[in-house]
């Protein structure tokens, strides 16, 4: 599966419904020590985990059902929020891979700030833009980074067939 970049990838009050949500001061967002297998020092970043294990695990998972709709999902693996911080400079985090098997995956950013995604495979390098839509193979080497000129870089991640 090739890159796609898809700007302008949902309906304008679809997408800013669902940037109202994540973004909102209701949202709750988890801390997790590390951003990929390999611990990295003051690296760190939040998420919310909207479908796993086969079923949804938020209360606020039916708000993603217009982006889940236009990907034309067969089968859901994982759905999960990201959100990470302002850095002094933009820094990449580690390599790493979504899934050990060949699948979908969708990134949509929610805001736009200079935290790109690198794709190793293809040497692509992604910046986040409010509504742009990334479609790639997540069982391929990528890396997140975080932004230095927004207070946060939040984008929603989807696993699926």
């Amino acid at each position: 599966m090739a890159i796609q970049i898809i700007d302008n990838f949902l309906d304008k009050q679809e997408f800013n419904s669902i940037k109202s949500v994540l973004m909102g001061n209701e949202f709750p967002w988890f801390y997790h020590d590390y951003v990929s297998e390999k611990q990295e020092k003051d690296k760190f970043y939040f998420n919310h985990n909207f479908y796993s294990d086969s079923k949804p695990q938020s209360i606020f998972f039916d708000s993603l059902k217009p982006l889940i709709h236009k990907l034309e999902v067969k089968s859901l693996i994982r759905v999960k929020g990201n959100l990470h911080t302002k850095a002094d400079k933009m820094t990449y985090n580690n390599f790493h891979i979504d899934l050990p098997f060949k699948h979908k995956g969708c990134l949509l950013y929610i805001n736009n700030n200079n935290g790109c995604t690198y794709f190793k495979e293809s040497g692509k390098e992604v910046k986040p833009k409010e509504n742009r839509a990334v479609l790639f193979d997540p069982s391929k080497d990528h890396k997140s980074s975080r932004c230095s000129d927004s207070k946060v870089r939040i984008n929603i991640n989807i696993n699926y067939f």
